[in-house]
Parts: C-alpha cells; structure tokens; sequence
C-alpha cells in the first residue's frame, strides 16, 4: 500500500506539475487507475480480515452527507428544473472528480496508512512532492525554465502547477508550515534540505502577491499560537517568532528587487482604494451572487443545485469557496464544508498532548496550515488543491489515532528513557487543555 501511494503521489504531480499524465481518455489516466486501485485493495483488505473499524467516523458522515446532497440536487436539476445552460455530463463528472475523489484521496491514504512509520514515510514524499511543484514555479518565475502549463501572469505574478496566483497562493500557505515543521523535526542534511525548502516556499508566497493568502498566513499564526499556547512557554514563542521574522524579512528584501512596485501596488496602494478595487472586485461578485439568492429565497436553504453558478449569467467565477457551496448547495453544502475543515484541525490539536515530541511539529503544522487554507479559500474557489489537501490530511490524521490510541497503553521502559532524553522542543510534559 505505500508504495502505490507513492506511485499515487509521484503521477498527481507528473500530471499537475509537469502536465503529463498518460491515459486513453480524460478521466481514464494512470493516476484515477492508481486511486481507484488503491480503493478497490483496501476494500478487498478489510473484507478478507473482517476488522475493520470506522475511525473518524464524522469525517467520512460529512463527505457522505456532502455528496449525497449534491447528487440529489444534481438530479433536481437535471430532471426538473433544467437551466438552459447546464452542461448535464460535464457536471456530473465534475461532482466527482471534487467531492468523490477528495472523499476517496482522504480515505486511501487514512485507512491505507496503518502504521504511523509508514504514514511518516509517506508524508515525506509528498512533501518533496510539494516541494518540487514549488521550486519549477520558482524557476519559471525568474525565467530558467517553462515546465508544462505553468507560465507567469502578465502581471508578472507567480502561478503554479495548481492553479492560477491566488488559488496556488491558497496551497503555497497550506504547505509553508509542514516545511517549516519538517526542518524544525529533521536533523543534519535533512534539516537543512526542508529548511531551503520552507525558504523557497516562502518566497514563492511573497511572488504570488496573493493579498488572500498573506492575509491567511497572519491569520494562520496568530490562531496557531491561541490554540497551541498551553503547550509552548512564551519564551518558546518568542524565538520561533523572531527566527521567523527574521526568515521573513530576509525572503522580502530578496524577492523585493524584482518584485517590489508590485508588492507596493497591491498591496500598499490598494489600501488607500474604495473596497471594490481592495477586494479585486470580490464585494461586488458576492453582492451579485447574494442579490440572485435574495430573488429565490428558498435557495437561501438549498442552493440551486449542483454547479449551478455556472449556468447563470455571472462573468467571473464566485471567488469564494464558501459562497459558492452555499450558491450551489445551501446550507447543507456550506455547513459540510465548513465542518470538514473544522473537524481536522480538532483532532490534531485534541491528539497533540498525547503524541511522541517527533509527531507534535506535524500535528501543529498541519492545523496552523488548515487554518491557512481554510481562511485563503474565503478569497478564492479552489479545484486541484483539494486533491493534495486531503492526501496530506489522511497522513497526519493517521498518524494522530495512533498517536491517541498509544496513549491509552503503557509505555515500555526503553521508550520512556529515549523520550525523556530526547525533547528538542520542550513539549513533553504538556497537559490536555
């Protein structure tokens, strides 16, 4: 199993980094054969072993009740009420390459995943993963190669293997943490390998010059450092706040010699603007989308259905991935949504206290980073992203039931010794808030 997700890994960057993913047909590609195998083995697993048992069980609820309610509408749609422009087959695949797919992504590599070290391992591939998307944007930015369809704005802002600035701006600051608690975990060469990596990251953030997701990162930190101040003394927060500060002041000063009267334009001189010219024109697509709400109030509580934004008269896509739930899905769709990011974050911080010091980086970096999503996807509608989301989200959320299903068994007398030698961040000893 970890070697075909892996496999899983490596051709879901091929395909979005370097834009190469063989197959017959759309949707018939070596990376959907991949997922579906990996689908079909573990199901083929626990039927044989006759054990399994449902962990995490409101995560999977909310996927179910989310797909189960657009599908429904989807049907409506179709079947009753017909807008002129719905594209029938292009919807349906639609619905499940996003909720589908993302459902099994988190399930492939959640219940795939048994061991903790395999989940490690597995995680550290996809963080290369990450990394090497993030370093072809970077060269592509300062003109060294043109990989695949990546290519920069004519605004001269970075784009990435997933999406346009500010939808890769919304990954960049998911993935900026598990870099920056890689390096922070990792010893010798390795410490130094994810450390220019979380530099890179860095700076492939600032060149995006995505207003969403700098402010995403401020609001990262802030609600990291509330919801994890019991476990750290402030002369801990301190210092990683200066090292960061310092990092960060450096990655704008170098970035800023090619891309400063960019950085100045967005964002020092939209702030003496209207909030139109702020906001990129966003308040006002919102306004619309909610007025066409306002005219059908029912929709208020089902949404339109399923994609339906697309079929109505809008020019510019929603730019927000909240709205957009709620346009198509009401509030079944919004409320799902919501609490698929909120539930995560819960159980990694609820099983911080009961992990190894090893794991509490990644458990830290991987809430402070759904944080980061979850507040960037305000500015923007996201696609490709998911797919890596939920991938990363079943690695650590793996490793975070073990970690709470170890605490309630004894540890054994060589273990106990290595961790009260071993505690490079000063977090054994941390008490359940």
């Amino acid at each position: 199993m970890r070697i075909l997700s892996v496999a899983l890994i490596v051709f879901l960057t091929m395909s979005t980094v370097f834009d190469w993913d063989p197959g017959p047909m759309p949707g018939l590609s070596v990376k959907n054969a991949l997922l579906y195998l990996l689908a079909t083995a573990l199901l083929f697993q626990y039927a044989v072993e006759r054990r399994f048992v449902l962990q995490l069980p409101a995560i999977t609820w909310l996927f179910v009740a989310l797909i189960g309610y657009a599908v429904l509408s989807y049907v409506a749609v179709v079947m009753a009420i017909q807008y002129p422009r719905y594209e029938v087959l292009y919807n349906a695949f639609a619905l499940k390459n996003r909720h589908v797919d993302q459902l099994i992504f988190f399930l492939v590599f959640f219940y795939g995943m048994r061991a903790s070290k395999d989940a490690q391992f597995t995680l550290k591939c996809l963080l290369i993963a990450w990394a090497v998307s993030h370093a072809v944007a970077l060269l592509d930015a300062v003109g060294l190669m043109q990989v695949g369809d990546i290519e920069r704005r004519e605004d001269g802002r970075v784009q990435g293997a997933v999406g346009e600035s500010n939808q890769y701006g919304a990954f960049v600051a998911l993935s900026l943490p598990a870099f920056v608690a890689a390096a922070a975990a990792a010893r010798g060469l390795w410490r130094v390998g994810w450390g220019l990596a979380a530099l890179m990251t860095a700076a492939t953030l600032v060149m995006t010059v995505s207003r969403g997701a700098f402010v995403a990162v401020i609001v990262a930190t802030f609600a990291g450092a509330f919801l994890f101040r019991r476990y750290l003394s402030a002369a801990r927060i301190a210092a990683w706040a200066a090292g960061v500060g310092v990092a960060a002041v450096a990655v704008f000063v170098l970035v800023g010699l090619s891309y400063g009267d960019l950085l100045y334009e967005r964002i020092v001189g939209g702030a003496s603007s209207d909030l139109g010219a702020v906001s990129s024109s966003r308040t006002e697509i919102w306004s619309k989308a909610l007025a066409t709400m306002w005219e059908h109030p029912i929709t208020l509580l089902t949404g339109f259905g399923w994609n339906a934004y697309w079929s109505m008269p809008f020019r510019y896509s929603p730019h927000n991935y909240y709205l957009s739930q709620w346009f198509n899905l009401g509030l079944p769709g919004l409320i799902c949504s919501v609490l698929l990011l909120v539930l995560p974050v819960r159980v990694a911080r609820a099983a911080f206290a009961s992990a190894a010091p090893w794991l509490r980086p990644t458990l830290a970096a991987f809430a402070i980073g759904t944080i980061a999503f979850a507040a960037a996807t305000f500015f923007v509608d996201l696609y490709l992203p998911w797919l890596y989301y939920w991938a990363y989200a079943g690695l650590v959320l793996r490793m975070a039931v073990n970690a709470r299903e170890a605490a309630g068994r004894p540890m054994p007398q060589a273990a106990a010794a290595r961790a009260r030698r071993a505690d490079p961040y000063g977090w054994i000893g941390a008490v359940r808030q």
